[in-house]
Formats: C-alpha cells, sequence, structure tokens
C-alpha cells in the first residue's frame, strides 16, 4: 500500500510539473495559442512577435510560435502539426495570404478559430477567418502619398519602390500613392520596381534610378527598410538634400534617420499592436465570442516634429 501511495505522489508531483506553461501559472484552463508567422528574420515582424509575447503574458495564455520561413509548404506543415498538438486558436501572418484557403479547411475540419494578423486575405477567406487583425494598407499609401504632394506643391517627379510584389501591403500601399498622384496632375510616376521590402535592395534600384539621369524630386517607398536604402544612396551622390523620401512603418531606425534630417515623411504601423491584437483576439475566438470581421489596428502619419515622440513608444 506505502508503495501505491508513493507511486501517486510522484505521479501527482510530475503532472503538476507539467501543468506549468511558458509565460508563467499553471495550466488547468489555460489557453494555448498556435502562432504561425512568416519568417523570423524580418526586423520589422520582430516588433509584432514581442507584441505576441507580451499579450501571452498579459492575458496567462501559453503561445507556441513557429517560423514559416517565407515557404508556404513549411507554413502548411506548422499548422497542421499545431493542430494535432490541439492548440485552442491559431494566430497565422500568412507567407502568401492567397494561399490560406487549405489552411482554412484544415482549421475548419478540426473546429480550431483562425485569426489572421497583418495580411489581409481575398474573399472567400476573409469571412471564414474568426477575424482579421492588421492595419489599412490603402490608407497608408494614400495619406504618404499626399504629405508627399503637400511638400511638393503638387508638382514633381515621383518613384515608387514597390515591396514584394503581390504582397497586401504592397497593393494596398501602391494603389493608394497611384490614387493620390492621379488627382494631382503636376505629379509624375517616372519609375516603378520591386525592392522586396530590402534596405539592401532598396539602395541598389535607387543606384540604378540616379544612373539612368532622371529627374527624381520624391520617392515613395512601401516601407521604412527600403526607404532608407533609398537614403544612403541619395547620400552617397551628394543628391540627398534635392529629393523627398517617404517610409512606412515608422521604425526605430527610420525614426532616427528623420531626425538627421535624411527622411522626410513615414506611416506609423503598430507591429506590436497588431500582434497584442492578434493574441487578444484569438483568445477571444477560443472562448466563442463574437468578433468584427477587422479588427483594426490604424496607422498614423509621422513627420520630423513627431519622430521624438514616436520613438519613446
Amino acid at each position: 500500500m506505502k508503495r501505491i501511495v508513493s507511486l501517486l505522489i510522484v505521479l501527482l508531483v510530475f503532472s503538476a510539473s507539467m501543468g506549468l506553461w511558458a509565460n508563467g501559472g499553471s495550466e488547468g484552463d489555460t489557453l494555448h495559442i498556435g502562432v504561425a508567422t512568416a519568417n523570423f528574420d524580418d526586423k520589422w515582424m520582430s516588433y509584432m512577435h514581442d507584441g505576441f509575447r507580451a499579450a501571452a503574458d498579459e492575458f496567462g495564455v501559453k503561445i507556441t510560435m513557429v517560423d514559416g520561413k517565407n515557404d508556404p509548404a513549411v507554413q502548411q506543415s506548422q499548422i497542421d502539426t499545431l493542430i494535432t498538438q490541439g492548440v485552442d486558436a491559431i494566430v497565422i501572418v500568412s507567407v502568401d495570404a492567397k494561399s490560406i484557403g487549405p489552411i482554412l479547411d484544415e482549421t475548419d475540419k478540426a473546429g480550431i478559430p483562425l485569426v489572421s494578423v497583418n495580411r489581409i486575405p481575398d474573399e472567400p477567406y476573409l469571412s471564414r477567418l474568426a477575424t482579421y487583425v492588421g492595419s489599412d494598407e490603402l490608407y497608408a499609401g494614400t495619406v504618404q502619398a499626399e504629405k508627399i504632394a503637400e511638400l511638393l506643391g503638387g508638382k514633381g517627379n515621383v518613384v515608387i519602390m514597390n515591396g514584394e510584389l503581390g504582397h497586401p501591403g504592397m497593393l494596398g500601399r501602391t494603389k493608394g500613392n497611384k490614387d493620390v498622384i492621379a488627382a494631382n496632375p503636376g505629379m509624375t510616376i517616372v519609375r516603378e520596381n520591386t525592392a522586396e521590402w530590402s534596405r539592401a535592395k532598396g539602395l541598389e534600384l535607387m543606384e540604378n534610378w540616379i544612373q539612368t539621369g532622371v529627374q527624381i524630386d520624391a520617392v515613395l517607398a512601401n516601407n521604412d527598410e527600403m526607404a532608407i536604402g533609398a537614403a544612403m544612396a541619395l547620400e552617397q551622390v551628394g543628391m540627398l538634400d534635392q529629393v523627398l523620401i517617404a517610409g512606412v512603418d515608422a521604425t526605430p531606425d527610420a525614426l532616427m534617420l528623420m531626425k538627421e534630417g535624411k527622411l522626410d515623411v513615414t506611416v506609423f504601423q503598430d507591429a506590436y499592436g497588431q500582434g497584442y491584437g492578434g493574441i487578444e483576439a484569438a483568445i477571444k475566438a477560443a472562448k466563442g465570442e463574437d468578433l468584427p470581421k477587422i479588427w483594426d489596428i490604424p496607422y498614423e502619419i509621422v513627420t520630423p516634429d513627431l519622430a521624438d515622440e514616436y520613438l519613446a513608444r
């Protein structure tokens, strides 16, 4: 009998130790949220990952976060694994929003709510999500270009640096840019190409455009990393003070350049807020609560006079 009691005590202690979860506390009724991100190596997305972790800590849930390595097949496999692990909800930052259909088929079959963050899918997939947490990309591109149009007095030659072609952020922001330019007859798009969200590729693309000799009055970049690359290229040839530069995201690096007078406009995209909101929405979805179709995290225009304020956030 003593041996049986001892064994039971050991089993109880083991079970209690297994009940501890990554963010502190005892598992019990603790929700387990799977987080399938597109890429661990993306600098801007790292701020979103901080938001995921902070929300998990604050709300007392366990999260399992996996890296899709920008490969749809890898992400699909990871989703399958999270489903097998029996998570209560899944948050996804899609490698490719167009490939979310098969993932939704799997989560629907398993009865697990899916929350998409940052990369909005088209219908009919959007309506099948528990919610989409993100920001209005069209608005970002619109306010970015409106500020540049204001600074140019509605006249000038503009180049557009696109992010990854087909990416929802690229499509929305570029459309916003073009809508504003179309409404300003004195503005002309003289060059447009992709630098794939990269500082290094933004630098290379800007160097190529400079070498053509075309007159450039402003650069509209889909994100800050490409805008920083453009600023570096222009500074190398002594043209930085001749060209207005605008990005999107209001990253710390971009805000520091803005304080140095090397970047004129950015648009704050709250990566941390998107990550935090994604976990909060997933918790509500796991509990069966009603959610809006779109959980909006607003964009905010940032000019040099606001750089310190946004750096302090």
